[in-house]
């Protein structure tokens, strides 16, 4: 099979972060098989999303642009109309155009709107879950997938977005012993208002009574994906279809848990909330780990190199290939872009972050995280905790 018919698979853990893998150094082992896949292919130890919210995140990676350019710059249902307008004019789609290019388009996802657009199927299937979430299980979808692509007689692109992994959690079986007392002693703990009120909506009914549970769950939902991801690798490699295959598994964005004072929120521009992990598996491609920059807008430019196709677009992202053959680095810098608030956006290096908040206010937890303009050392402050800004820096031209 060459390239120019390979499958191609994206898989997004919606707000994973690397710092509850035990491939990044955690001391629990929720990830084992994104190490089994991970010991086969490539590990990028330094991938950071476009940006720290779903809807623009995602939509970078089937672009390859920034926020700024591909039109949607702010979570739902903060999205303006203005912004979808601006995305409705775009001239690349990734499903749209390898559908031009013969593939089969299978999306698994539940958010409808624009990210339906190119896909042959998209849904996630008739099998109700015994929650009110709005989406399914990762079991569930998993099932759907492999049904999808079982089917598919030629060249196939499956888009698969696992939920399972955002706060609160609702399909992971887990029982924490509390009450209400217990509750209340969590929320009394939080000493900023908003984020208390923030908190106490979000866990009201869900059986969730202290922060550590909390934080056990949001493990234990890593490790059911992961089992799920699983799924997908054995059935690749029973099938004989893994040398046929491209597959990118990544987190959208990171996560806080109580980190900043933010709860269970991608809320803010700290590493927590835009470094995530990104695995690829390229056939005839050997096992590596690397550390250079790299991020989600590089997929899409990636995958058309591998595929030797070709398109007008001029993406922001590059391709990863001549990193992952020669070691060539693609930049020095990534920019990432705050999509829970009005207008917050960063560019961090090797050592150093600035973050310029024009308006900080979060219409997700209704506080404010970050100052007017915030610089970090991260190479003596990486916990982004000691405001160095002194009132002019170096990196205020990439954010220009």
């Amino acid at each position: 099979m060459n390239t120019l018919t390979k499958n191609v698979i994206i898989i997004v853990i919606d707000a994973l972060r690397p710092k509850n893998l035990s491939l990044f150094g955690y001391d629990k082992e929720t990830d084992k098989n994104l190490i089994r896949i991970s010991n086969n292919g490539i590990l990028f130890r330094n991938h950071f999303s476009a940006a720290n919210s779903t809807a623009p995140s995602v939509t970078s990676i089937l672009t390859g642009k920034y926020p700024k350019n591909h039109g949607i710059i702010h979570q739902l249902p903060y999205t303006k109309e203005e912004e979808i307008q601006k995305f409705e004019k775009r001239k690349f789609w990734l499903p749209e155009f390898l559908k031009i290019n013969g593939y089969t388009t299978i999306g698994i996802d539940w958010i409808g709107l624009w990210f339906k657009e190119g896909f042959d199927y998209y849904g996630e299937g008739e099998v109700s879950d015994e929650t009110d979430a709005p989406f399914k299980s990762a079991e569930n979808i998993t099932s759907l997938a492999l049904l999808k692509i079982r089917d598919t007689k030629k060249p196939f692109f499956l888009f698969l977005h696992y939920w399972d992994t955002h706060f609160p959690f609702p399909h992971v079986k887990y029982e924490e012993q509390g009450d209400e007392k217990d509750i209340q002693n969590t929320l009394n703990s939080i000493t900023n208002e908003s984020q208390r009120e923030y908190l106490k909506k979000r866990i009201q009914g869900k059986s969730l009574y202290t922060i550590q549970g909390m934080k056990d769950k949001y493990d234990l939902s890593i490790t059911d994906v992961d089992k799920q991801i699983g799924r997908i690798y054995n059935f690749l490699g029973e099938k004989d279809l893994l040398q046929d295959t491209i597959i990118f598994i990544l987190g959208d964005h990171g996560v806080n848990l109580t980190e900043h004072g933010i709860y269970f929120s991608p809320s803010g521009l700290y590493d927590d909330s835009i470094h995530s992990p990104l695995i690829a598996h390229i056939p005839d491609f050997e096992k590596k780990e690397i550390d250079s920059f790299v991020q989600n807008i590089d997929i899409v430019p990636t995958i058309l190199d591998y595929l030797n196709l070709k398109s007008d677009e001029k993406f922001d992202g590059k391709s990863l290939i001549p990193l992952i053959k020669n070691n060539l680095p693609l930049r020095d810098k990534i920019i990432t872009f705050d999509g829970l608030c009005e207008d917050i956006k960063a560019v961090r290096t090797k050592n150093k972050k600035l973050i310029i908040a024009k308006n900080n206010f979060c219409n997700l937890c209704k506080s404010t995280h970050h100052k007017n303009i915030e610089e970090y050392d991260l190479e003596k402050d990486p916990g982004e905790i000691n405001n160095i800004f002194s009132g002019k820096s170096e990196l205020m031209k990439d954010l220009a």
